[in-house]
């Protein structure tokens, strides 16, 4: 009786527990569902405009005169005078004197030339009337035909021809030395430098100064054969164009414009640069450094309008060539172009892009085609050009 009690109160626990982990189960809290959300990359971009483009071509130079002389002493001598302006850094007008060397000896050598050709126009005469009086006589003989030439006493006559021409010559030549004894600037401009003075014992040729124009200026501009080529030209296929030229000294800035004249023509080797020559005119604006040869300028060159370009700024660019686009089902593509030129914070593209395509602006790590992103449009990009001169 007590082993039958104890079965009856082993299965009423047991259902009891059956009973209480059943009612746990049906009054358990259900968990609540969400969604799963996944987050996109949030992304800028850019709409490709493209139209026609001028862009500033940089390039720097040294400022050179115009012209430049090595002016040389043409007699030697003693240099006896000396003209106030003979200093460096001082303007001479064209024909003022610099120096005179002693024309003293000069002098005798043309009185002696003088006389010798007065001797040989003597001889001249006396000759001349010696043959016409050997022709008088050979008539009167009433000998038939011309005489000799030796008869006629020609050779004579030739050779005091010759002595009157070598004597004119020779005095032509002392009146040339004695004039240049005074040694004159050719053209008006500034000594840059002198190398001689009063006293000095000058050989011919011996230098005596250097002497430079002191307007128009000129600057010598280098470019590389990729940016001449997108230089104006003219008809004959000659770069043209205005160039912006500047300089900064002491934190002021002087400007000025140059009108390009010319190229050397010859391609540089060593750089593969094409030399333009610009024509420096009148500064852009008063203050600042003068314009003086060897200083140092920068310089900006427009290129020619080109058509059909989009401008964009180089961030947007994932490698030299390859840009980053957003498809219209907002996905990551790469696209490569055709870079022409890059200005500061942009870059010049002429071919790979299409207009309204989307260029991507925000830099995203692992980045792969195909990729959701969120996009946004940029605000509009400041515009910076670390190349170009302003006006």
């Amino acid at each position: 009786m007590k082993r039958f009690g104890k079965v009856i109160i082993g299965l009423a626990i047991f259902f009891v527990g059956i009973a209480f982990s059943v009612l746990l189960w049906i009054t358990r809290p259900e968990a609540a569902k969400k969604e799963n959300v996944v987050n996109l990359p949030v992304v800028e971009y850019m709409t490709v405009s493209k139209g026609e483009e001028v862009f500033q071509l940089p390039s720097q130079g040294i400022i050179q005169p115009d012209k430049r002389t090595q002016l040389s002493a043409e007699v030697g001598g003693k240099v006896i005078e000396v003209s106030p302006a003979f200093e460096a850094g001082m303007q001479v007008a064209k024909g003022d004197i610099l120096i005179r060397i002693d024309k003293t000896d000069y002098e005798a050598i043309e009185a002696q030339a003088a006389s010798t050709l007065a001797e040989a126009e003597v001889t001249l005469v006396s000759e001349e009337a010696k043959a016409d009086q050997a022709m008088r006589d050979w008539r009167r003989l009433g000998n038939p035909g011309e005489p000799t030439e030796l008869l006629a006493r020609k050779p004579q006559l030739n050779s005091a021809r010759a002595r009157v021409a070598s004597a004119r010559a020779a005095l032509a030549k002392a009146k040339n030395d004695v004039e240049r004894t005074t040694v004159r600037a050719p053209y008006d401009g500034v000594i840059a430098s002198t190398s001689t003075e009063l006293g000095n014992y000058l050989a011919p040729a011996a230098p005596v100064a250097e002497i430079y124009t002191a307007s128009p200026f000129e600057v010598r501009l280098p470019l590389s054969v990729d940016s001449a080529a997108f230089l104006p030209g003219n008809a004959k296929g000659e770069p043209t164009g205005t160039a912006k030229i500047q300089a900064t000294a002491a934190g002021k800035t002087r400007r000025w414009k140059a009108e390009i004249v010319r190229s050397e023509g010859e391609i540089d080797r060593a750089t593969r640069s094409l030399y333009l020559i610009a024509r420096i005119g009148a500064p852009i604006d008063p203050g600042g450094i003068e314009m003086r040869p060897g200083l140092y300028v920068d310089a900006s060159i427009p290129s020619r309008p080109l058509p059909d370009v989009a401008k964009i700024p180089f961030r947007a660019f994932r490698d030299l060539n390859e840009v980053v686009i957003i498809t219209e089902s907002n996905q990551i593509d790469f696209r490569k172009v055709t870079v022409i030129h890059r200005e500061g914070d942009f870059v010049y593209v002429s071919d790979g892009l299409k207009e309204g395509e989307k260029v991507t602006l925000t830099e995203l790590p692992d980045l792969v085609a195909g990729m959701k992103v969120d996009a946004s449009p940029a605000k509009t990009p400041t515009e910076k050009s670390a190349t170009s001169i302003s006006e």
